[in-house]
């Protein structure tokens, strides 16, 4: 006689798609922003019909699409047929201090894309999914692709000048004479600093495509006499003579070899008194409180398995790396709880 069977509950369709269907999901929203809809209705909510003729889609799919939008909770639909943003489809628009249409124009970049399809391999192999798909690390790949290099920088500015704000008021800048900002960007880190510090000069080093809008930047911020613009590969060597060595989502893309190379060069040029000052994602050791896996770190950490050699590190892992480079961990403060932004100081041992 057989065993009975038993039946399995299935559980509710909604916790079932992000799953499966994640991915369509990120289409549909990013989809909806690069046709330009999310401006056109924060303007004024507008028909379906008004909306084709904006952006010049078919009428039927793009129909489609908008339906999808509303579901997702990306947009809403009224009575007479007007769409307008949701609170959380407002990220999309340019408008909004954190640029999610930016990080969507990077993400489903095709040479990005191609690479969380090969997530599984990355896994198996242990090392990043980019290198496997197109046999050469991002870093160099954007050397030759100046678009997929522009999208990069302008996600991590987005990222940046969302932060600004909790990193200057949150951390004491004002001890420091000279602050070089390792990787910089396009200075959006530095300028917030220096607006709030009249008295700091600063050395803003990146490559030449990651400082290319740094001039505008600096120069609109009204701080470009302050600020001096380097270029080269922090891999090699950085600029010398700092006393506040910045490091802002920089080690989390590298290897442990790489990062120790990166934090030595900064020692050993850094002035007297000098010292790194990280900022970035920490993750809690297994078992320590809050260590159960948190959706954003989750993601992010995925997202540079993907990418990059990196990883986000744990407190011990950071002061591992710390002195193999010649420096001890000093102070630890988290800035931000839904960024996960922490400030890690080190100084030589």
């Amino acid at each position: 006689m057989s065993a009975p069977q038993t039946t399995v509950a299935l559980p509710e369709m909604s916790q079932i798609l992000p799953l499966v269907y994640g991915f369509t999901i990120s289409q549909i929203a990013g989809t909806t922003a690069r046709l330009g809809v999310a401006d056109l209705v924060q303007e004024s909510p507008k028909t379906a019909a008004e909306l084709t003729a904006a952006v010049g889609a078919d009428p039927n799919y793009f129909s489609q699409l908008l339906r999808a939008a509303v579901a997702v909770g990306m947009l809403t639909r009224d009575q007479e047929g007007r769409y307008t943003l949701t609170p959380v489809g407002r990220i999309f628009g340019t408008d909004s201090p954190w640029q999610a249409k930016v990080h969507d124009a990077w993400h489903t970049h095709p040479a990005v894309w191609q690479a969380f399809g090969a997530l599984e391999d990355a896994v198996r192999q242990g090392r990043p999914a980019f290198e496997i798909v197109h046999n050469t690390s991002f870093f160099d790949y954007i050397d030759n692709d100046p678009v997929l290099a522009a999208l990069f920088h302008s996600t991590m500015s987005t990222n940046t000048h969302a932060n600004n704000a909790t990193i200057v008021t949150g951390y004491d800048f004002s001890h420091f004479t000279h602050i070089v900002d390792i990787g910089g960007g396009n200075g959006a880190l530095l300028s917030a600093i220096l607006n709030a510090h009249k008295h700091l000069h600063a050395t803003l080093f990146d490559t030449t495509s990651g400082v290319h809008d740094a001039p505008t930047v600096l120069a609109a911020a009204g701080v470009a006499d302050r600020c001096e613009i380097t270029t080269g590969d922090f891999l090699a060597a950085v600029p010398p003579g700092g006393d506040a060595y910045v490091l802002k989502n920089i080690l989390c893309d590298w290897d442990d070899e790489s990062c120790v190379t990166i934090l030595r060069n900064c020692r050993e040029v850094m002035a007297p008194g000098g010292r790194v000052v990280m900022l970035g994602s920490v993750v809690p050791e297994d078992g320590e409180p809050g260590s159960e896996p948190d959706l954003a770190s989750a993601v992010q950490d995925v997202a540079i398995m993907a990418t990059f050699p990196g990883v986000i590190r744990t407190l011990a892992q950071f002061q591992g790396l710390f002195e193999a480079a010649g420096l001890r961990l000093g102070e630890v403060t988290r800035l931000h709880e839904s960024f996960n932004v922490h400030v890690l100081e080190a100084v030589p041992v």
